[in-house]
Parts: C-alpha cells; structure tokens; sequence
C-alpha cells in the first residue's frame, strides 16, 4: 500500500492596470505585442519600477494564508533561456519572499476540514505566449511581466480530488480578495501540480510534475493518472524518474516534457535593479484592514446564524456578490431561507438565461427583497412573483409597477372570492359531496377551478378557507 504525497504550484494573475514593473496596460486579449515597452522586453540600459497594487494585493494573499511576513523582501532573478523570456531571466523571489510557512484549510464537506501548509507566497513577472500553428510558432509579449503570484503548498494533499478541492476553493477565497479574476480558461489562474508516492512510513518518493493544467478537473485527472503510473512503474520493480511531463486532454495521459531542474538550475541571484522592498507598520495595518471575512468562515457563520442547510451555505458563499447579496436580502426582512431558495433557484435561473452576473444584471437586494414581501403579505402569488422576476431582468423595473403593469396582483377581497367559489362549488355538486364524505384530495381539484377562474389571482389561502366553509355550510 502506498501512501500519496501532492503539493501544488497555484500562479495567479494579480488584477493591476499596469503590469509589475513597468506602465504597460495589463489586459487580457489586446492585439499581439501592442502591451510592450523596452522594460518589459528586456532591452539594454531600462530599470525595473515595482508595482506598489501588486504588492499590496501580494500581502493581502499572504495575510488571508495567515504567512508570516519576512521583514525584508528580496527580488532575485532566476536565470533561463526561453523564447517566451525576452530577457532570459525572471525577476521573481526565492530566499527571502513576502510570505513563508502559511495555511489554508480546505473543506472535504460532512464537516470535514484538512489544514495544508502553504511554503511560500512571492512576486514574480510573468513569461509572454508561445503560439503554435502548424510547423510555426508566434510570440506573443503582451503577458510578459504582468504581475504573477505564485502560492507553493507543502505535498499534503493525498489524492487528485482533494487536490481539485483545494483549487476551487483557493480560487473562491482570491476571488473574495479581488486580488484575481481567477479565469484558468484565459490563464489567469494556472497550476502545476508535483506527486510522488512511496510506502506507508516512508516519506516523499521521487516526484514528477505535471504542467498544461488549465482547470481543476484536469488537475484531478491528471494526478490521478500519475498516481496510478508511479504505482505500476514502482510494483514492477522499475524507478520514477524525476521530470515535468505535460497533461494531454486529448488522450488523457501525461507525457515527458524534459528533465525535471532543481533551484540551482537557475543560477538565482539578487536583483541588482531593484532595492529589498522593506514593509512598514501602516503599510500592513492597512493591508489587513483591507481583508474580508473568507469563504470558509462566512459559511460556518451562515450556517450557525441563519440556520442555513451545508448545502444552502455553499452556495450562497460561492461568490462574495452572492453572499453580500443575500446578507441584504435579510437586513430588508426576508427570512434567511426563502431568501437562499430565491438565490440558489430562480435567480440563478434567470441568470443563466440573461448569461450576466448578478452584480451586472437589474436585480437588486431591494428589489427582489420588496418582491418577496408582496409574496409574504399575500399581494401576489409565488407564480406571479417568478413573472416580475424574470421582467425585471429584461425590462429593468421595479416590482411594483411590474405587478400593476401586468394585472398580477392577487385577488384577496373575500367578497369577490365568495361568488366565484359559490359558483364554482355548485357546478361541480359531486366533488363537494365527495369531499363531505373525507375525499380531502379534492379540494385541490376545486382550487384549479378557482384559479382558473380568476386567471390565477386568487389569494390560495383565502380561496381554500372559503371552498370549505362554502361545502360544509351546504352540508
């Protein structure tokens, strides 16, 4: 039996209007090569400038993984050659980064948490794009030097689902920050996963890292395949050799790339270009004033507060808009779980239809909080409601008029309900006399009459009330 050792490489574009050490926009899908200047490119004689919102929002990751904070931070370059690097060295950190020795803690669900060490936290510039077609390969420099956060776990993980876990959940909690728009799809949020096994007791076994993953899924999978490969290699008698291989989507197998570097592959050295960046005491006060009460944690509130289900409480703190959303719909007085059931139901119905987030769309808290009070207070019914819904999306109104506009409020005067219910009752003399006898199932036939009557107006609680008292006055 052996045991898994998995630690990931999570890279994470930092949202910034220019990149980290130079005025170049930083943009995604900008025409090639218009997002360059002689810093960025590595031409003779530039000197580096370094990003003071990269930084900030570099200590926001470090604090939320509650690092501790090296008091002196050194930017090194790490030296290789790549067509991609138009300098042939990164400026990165190695030695002395922002952040060492934090955590982050995952949660497997059934209540269920795993704590995983995070190693490090540090800066860096990214690489351009290399663009195969055919026999021919483009360039691409617009990347080159937009501000790069890598985050290195410790090899805790022990399976590729747990490892997918962890990357939902790690892109959730920066996507909480604002530091990232976490896109793996556009390359905004990208990981490299090293694995090794070995027997029970043993320890770290000769690893392997993969690269090309660009979503979580294929991060599992991808693990999955080189657990299983490491053990039938290992079973036989054979040795792992330690390389980088590439995940392919395609076949769904992992192939070897090259022969996997160690650090002093890279020949790091101090960035002469650029001084230790020293943080001060308000500098970090207002860094973590700037923090938001994280994923995890808000979900534990909401399930302890507002009595949410787990279930209900996962959904409403998958993203923060959504939860903030939610909060207000409460402070406006809508009960904690109609509000969840709205968010998690119809809304997220609507939105799928619309293809726009919540925070861009029409609704609003108010507005979807004053329509479901209307619900609550019997003015209009749960259908009608889910019909001012979707009309505020498209015609971007407020409830009221919507209702007034559309004929939809409910008809709750007892008189008018009385001669419609008088009459419907007597044109079906035989389910009220079924319904004397204990056929109780029947008055829903009834209902459907009286709703069908008043075009689905009718107040179901009074329309009911009085479909009995019509039937057992009779008798």
């Amino acid at each position: 039996m052996y045991q898994t050792f998995i630690g990931l490489e999570i890279h994470i574009h930092l949202i910034t209007n220019s990149k980290v050490f130079c005025s170049c926009r930083n943009e995604f899908g900008a025409e090639p090569n218009t997002n360059i200047c002689p810093v960025c490119m590595g031409y003779p004689g530039v000197l580096p400038s370094l990003n003071a919102e990269a930084v900030r929002k570099s200590y926001q990751v470090c604090m939320a993984l509650d690092c501790t904070l090296n008091e002196t931070a050194i930017f090194e370059r790490k030296n290789y050659f790549y067509p991609d690097m138009p300098k042939n060295y990164q400026i990165s950190q190695f030695a002395f980064p922002f952040g060492i020795n934090g955590f982050f803690d995952i949660d497997l669900g059934g209540g269920t948490v795993k704590r995983i060490r995070i190693h490090d936290v540090h800066l860096e510039e990214d690489a351009g794009k290399m663009i195969h077609s055919g026999g021919v390969s483009f360039l691409d420099y617009n990347r080159a030097g937009t501000p790069l956060l890598e985050i290195v776990t410790e090899p805790d993980l022990a399976s590729g689902e747990e490892a997918e876990i962890f990357l939902q959940q790690f892109r959730q909690m920066v996507r909480y920050l604002g530091v990232t728009d976490g896109n793996m799809e556009e390359g905004s949020m990208r990981c490299d996963a090293n694995v090794s096994i070995n027997e029970q007791g043993k320890g770290l076994g000769i690893k392997t890292e993969v690269k090309n993953l660009n979503s979580s899924r294929f991060v599992n999978k991808a693990l999955e395949y080189e657990i299983k490969r490491h053990t039938k290699v290992i079973s036989a008698g054979g040795t792992i050799i330690q390389e980088t291989r590439l995940w392919d989507e395609d076949r769904n197998v992992t192939r070897s790339m090259r022969t996997k570097e160690s650090s002093n592959d890279y020949r790091y050295f101090p960035e002469p270009d650029l001084p230790p960046y020293l943080p001060d005491k308000d500098f970090l006060q207002e860094v973590r004033e700037s923090l938001v009460e994280l994923p995890l944690a808000r979900k534990g509130r909401f399930m302890s507060e507002y009595a949410l289900s787990e279930s209900s409480a996962a959904f409403v703190t998958g993203e923060k808009e959504i939860a903030d959303f939610f909060e207000k719909m409460v402070q406006h007085g809508v009960a904690p779980q109609t509000a969840a059931r709205w968010l998690s139901g119809d809304v997220q119905k609507q939105l799928n239809l619309s293809g726009e987030s919540l925070k861009a769309s029409a609704l609003t808290p108010e507005r979807l909080s004053r329509l479901l009070v209307m619900v609550e207070d019997g003015k209009i019914s749960r259908d009608a409601a889910k019909k001012v819904l979707a009309a505020i999306f498209t015609e971007n109104e407020e409830p009221e008029k919507l209702v007034k506009d559309l004929g939809l409020e409910q008809v709750s005067n007892k008189e008018d309900l009385e001669k419609v219910v008088s009459e419907i009752v007597n044109a079906h003399e035989k389910v009220a006399e079924a319904i004397r006898n204990g056929a109780d199932k029947q008055i829903g036939f009834l209902m459907g009459q009286v709703m069908k009557a008043t075009a689905g107006k009718a107040n179901p609680k009074i329309a009911q009330q009085l479909i009995k008292n019509n039937i057992f006055k009779q008798g």
